[in-house]
């Protein structure tokens, strides 16, 4: 399942919520994001998590090159 503690896009606020880093709202973190189309594993490189720009970053990247193969 999909969450918002799970998204590398949430931060986690000292009220028990997720910040989201794209949308600028707060959410409940066992909240199902199945459709939310920003979601995005958290991710790390050299033991370190990426922030939540880099993880937009990326999943603007591949989000982008989705809709660039369907064109011809």
């Amino acid at each position: 399942m999909k969450s918002c503690n799970k998204c590398g896009l949430g931060t986690k606020e000292n009220n028990d919520l997720v910040s989201c880093f794209k949308y600028q709202t707060l959410n409940n973190p066992q909240e199902d994001k199945e459709s939310c189309l920003y979601y995005i594993e958290t991710m790390s490189e050299d033991g370190e998590s990426l922030s939540p720009l880099q993880h937009l970053l990326l999943k603007e990247e591949d989000l982008r090159a989705r809709k660039m193969k369907g064109v011809v």
